[in-house]
Order: structure tokens, then sequence, then C-alpha cells
């Protein structure tokens, strides 16, 4: 008798039907999936009720509908785009970084697309804002670079801007940073004004001291996961109130906790060397969730469970969704959870560091099919910055 016989003989005689144990688990499951997902959209009714902040306007004066559509598109005008087929191909993320998928390859250049515009507004006003200071310059930080898809077309398409620019390449992955130097290598436009900083986002003292004394910043980061988007906004704060272009991912993982080692004099350290990618994403000591006395104030006013555990399920909704459900309702409950995520991060910059905030969103990423798409941008307060930023087209 084959095994497979004998495998059918037993799960006959262990009566494998429909009150089956495995079934009996499934449908324990769904029972408190549906719970959850019952605790998110009591949270969400809750955090939306009488609107959420309008990010649109620098003051928060108005109010904008809990829909998702309301999360403005960034529109860049044609003069303003990448005409890719007229580029240097090595700057092309599908061709220089090598992405063999169409749909995602698109995505990226819409990606970068959305950087460059963003950043030569704020190169512009910079420039015309040390027009009396020929010494000064601007140092832009990718955080978090990996492949390097968005500094490398940065550095090579705004070289042209100034003879001052130069770019920042910051990531833990050594070996990712030497491929992007080989790369750069072959690139004219950029081999002379792309740097890499191999450190963990955290060690922001290291990092900003790579900057020139006579330099300004700029903080853009892309899919730097979980916390470390966090991380790469606390990273601008720490560069003289740097401007910031973030467009986080995997809000679940902020959620895994770094590792805490102590020092021989009894004083915490963290390690990250030692650190798998999951736990360099966590957060680290000095970053809390909620993040924002915004959030804190909704969730307190529910009584389901604790502030910490209220957020965490928020954090996972938004970077998983909560199924079973059809693929439009888990995408739809997961969009409003990733709104209310990132609102908390910017608000925390508003309230604690001075700055005018705005949240948007990629153009051609719609949110009900792919999740990746917002936008975080911050500048602190009555700068020239801030007025560019608070002024994009949407």
């Amino acid at each position: 008798m084959t095994p497979a016989h004998i495998f059918l003989l037993f799960a006959a005689a262990s009566g494998c039907h429909e009150n089956s144990p495995r079934e009996g688990n499934e449908s324990r499951w769904r029972r408190r999936t549906a719970k959850r997902r019952q605790r998110a959209d009591d949270l969400l009714d809750l955090i939306e009720a009488g609107g959420l902040p309008a990010l649109t306007e620098p003051k928060f004066t108005s109010k904008i509908s809990s829909e998702i559509s309301f999360v403005p598109t960034l529109r860049i005008p044609y003069s303003s785009k990448i005409h890719w087929e007229e580029v240097n191909p090595l700057l092309d993320p599908m061709q220089g970084g090598k992405i063999r998928s169409t749909e995602r390859g698109m995505r990226k250049r819409a990606q970068v697309e959305s950087f460059y515009y963003l950043v030569s507004g704020l190169i512009e006003a910079k420039l015309q804002s040390k027009a009396s200071n020929n010494n000064s310059g601007i140092t832009i930080i990718d955080a978090g670079c990996g492949a390097g898809n968005v500094v490398v077309a940065l550095a090579g398409l705004l070289s042209s801007k100034s003879e001052s620019l130069r770019f920042l390449a910051v990531d833990v992955n050594q070996q990712a940073l030497e491929r992007l130097s080989e790369r750069v290598k072959s690139i004219v436009e950029c081999s002379k004004i792309v740097e890499t900083c191999c450190a963990d986002l955290l060690d922001y003292e290291y990092i900003s001291s790579q900057i020139p004394s006579n330099h300004s910043a700029i903080v853009v980061s892309l899919h730097a996961c979980g916390a470390a988007s966090d991380m790469a906004m606390n990273l601008a704060f720490r560069c003289n109130n740097a401007p910031f272009i973030i467009c986080p991912c995997c809000t679940a993982k902020s959620l895994t906790k770094r590792i805490v080692l102590q020092n021989i004099d009894g004083t915490e350290k963290e390690r990250f060397e030692q650190f798998t990618s999951s736990q360099r994403s966590g957060a680290s000591l000095d970053i809390g969730y909620p993040r924002s006395e915004w959030l804190k104030s909704k969730l307190i006013q529910s009584s389901s469970g604790s502030i910490e555990e209220k957020y965490s399920l928020l954090a996972k909704v938004a970077d998983v969704g909560l199924g079973p459900q059809t693929p439009a309702k888990q995408r739809y409950t997961q969009s409003r959870a990733k709104t209310v995520v990132e609102l908390d991060r910017l608000l925390s910059a508003s309230e604690n560091e001075g700055y005018n905030v705005r949240l948007m969103r990629v153009m051609g990423h719609d949110p009900l099919l792919y999740s990746k798409g917002d936008l975080l941008l911050g500048a602190r307060r009555g700068t020239d910055e801030d007025n560019v930023l608070m002024t994009m087209m949407t």
C-alpha cells in the first residue's frame, strides 16, 4: 500500500469532514479576524469623525472628508516631467536600475519623477535665497537609498542646476552601496557629486557630520521600511531642520523592537550590525507610537485596549489589510488606516518641530491597487522651502 493510500484511509477513519478540528480552527480564526476588523473599522470611524486635518493647508484651518480619494495627488506639469527616452539610460530605474517588471518599473519611474519635481523646486528656492552667498551649497541626502534609483536619477538630472550640489547616499547595507558606487562610476553626470555613507539611519550625528559646514540639506527617502521612515524624518530635524520628502512603506515593521544591549557602564546601546532586516526597520529607543498628540487624543477615546494596542492594529491593517474580505474592501480599509498612520507621522513634525506638513500621493498610484504611494512633505514654517512644498500643484 502506498503512502498516499495510507493517508486516505487515515483521513477517512479520522472523520475529515465539515466538523473536523481543522475547519473548526478556521472558523474560530474567521471569527477572531471579524472581531479585529470590526475594532479597526470602529477606530477609523472614531478618528475620522468630523474630518481629518487638511494637510494641503499649512495652518490646518479646514477639514477634509474621510474618503481616501481626498488625499490629493501631486500633479506634475508637462514641462517638469522626465522624458525617459531622452535621458541617459543609466539614470532610468528600469534600464540603469535593471528593474525587469514593466509594472514595477513604471511605478518606480513615477516615484522618481515626483521626487525630481519636488526637489527641483526646493533647490531653486534655496539657490535664490543663497544668491548673496556664493560659497554655500546643498547636499541632498537619500536616507535608506538601497539600489540608488532615486539618488542616481536626481544627481544625473539635477547636476546642471548648480555646481554646489552634492548627493549623499546613506544605507546600512554595504553591498548595496558598493553596487551603487559601481553604477555611479559609469555615469559622467554623477561620478563626482555622489558619495556613499554606510550607516544606520539612527546614527543622526554621524550622518549629519558628512555634510559640509557651508551646505544646507534636503532629506529624501523612498520606501525605507517601517521606522526607518521615521528615522529619515528625524534626520531632517537634526540637519538644521532640513525639508523632507518621504514615501514610506511597511508600517507594521515599525512595531518590531530593536535589540537593546548594555554598555559596560550599564547604559543602553543599540547594535545595528547585529540586526536582521526586520529589526533594522523596527522602532528605536527614541521613537514611540503613536507619534502625535493628535492621534493619541483620538485613540484614548476608545475603551478597547491600550493606546499602543490600538495603534498596533492600525499599523498592521495599514500594511497588509485584514482578511478575509473582498480585495476591494480590504484595500479600502487598508488605505484608510495608512492615511491615519501617515498623518500621525506628519502631525508629530508639526506639533514638535515647527514644520508645516502635507500629505500627498504619487501620480498614478491608486491606493486601492497599490499602497506605497503616499508622499510626506515637510519644511520648517516660514522658510522658502515651506512656501514651495505648501503650494505644489494638486
